[in-house]
């Protein structure tokens, strides 16, 4: 499946994921991901952009975001991105591009808002990291299932937007990941369509005036008449 012209639709929440370039690692210690996550949320606030969920890992990040704006992504990860390059470089004593070209991401509706954060938060389970998400310490997994009391991103603010409530996250996201659940975030996310129900996705190329389904290839059948 191609990918298409980023989508960004203002006031729903979107996955968003970017790797290091070729794959090499972003953070080398812990002050390092202390020094991102500050830029991101000064970066954040300035161009009005939710964190809802979020995981660090070695060499890529997943977040969950709710852009108030249309340029509030591209705006936020382009300003936290160049300002975290700079400082990483200068540190290690390095040069050249630290990340990979563009991010990717996919608009999201209600139901596979809640999946996706799973998702988010169960990348080190699935690395072979941790045993359960809640005990990786760069990701917002502690702070949603009620652990860690410090929420500088303001992640909390997933639970306004589903019916789970923070008492239920544990049990949620100790849950087996689902293939099928992880095959379409991947997807969508790869190729920057919506993931979402029908309705949702006519809704969206409505408000957006974009078409997201994917058309047959070639010419349409001939009616045959008998």
């Amino acid at each position: 499946m191609p990918r298409i012209a980023r989508v960004v639709a203002a006031g729903y929440p979107h996955h968003i994921t970017q790797r290091g370039n070729y794959r090499q690692k972003i953070f080398a210690d812990d002050t390092d991901r202390g020094k991102y996550l500050s830029l991101l949320k000064e970066e954040s606030k300035r161009y009005h952009l939710d964190i809802l969920a979020y995981c660090l890992m070695s060499n890529h990040v997943h977040f969950m975001a709710l852009p108030q704006r249309e340029d509030s992504m591209g705006k936020v990860f382009k300003y936290t991105n160049m300002k975290y390059s700079q400082y990483y470089n200068n540190k290690m004593r390095i040069s050249g591009h630290l990340f990979q070209g563009r991010f990717f991401s996919c608009v999201l509706d209600e139901r596979h808002m809640i999946t996706c954060a799973r998702y988010i938060e169960r990348n080190p389970v699935r690395a072979k990291l941790v045993k359960e998400p809640y005990l990786w310490p760069y990701s917002s997994a502690k702070i949603h299932c009620g652990i860690k009391q410090d929420d500088p991103l303001g992640t909390n603010q997933l639970f306004d937007c589903i019916e789970i409530e923070p008492k239920g996250w544990k049990e949620f996201i100790e849950a087996p990941d689902n293939p099928d659940e992880m095959k379409g975030i991947r997807e969508k996310t790869r190729t920057g369509r919506p993931l979402g129900t029908n309705d949702f996705i006519e809704r969206l190329e409505g408000q957006l005036k974009r078409l997201f389904k994917l058309k047959p290839k070639g010419r349409p059948k001939k009616k045959v008449y008998k």
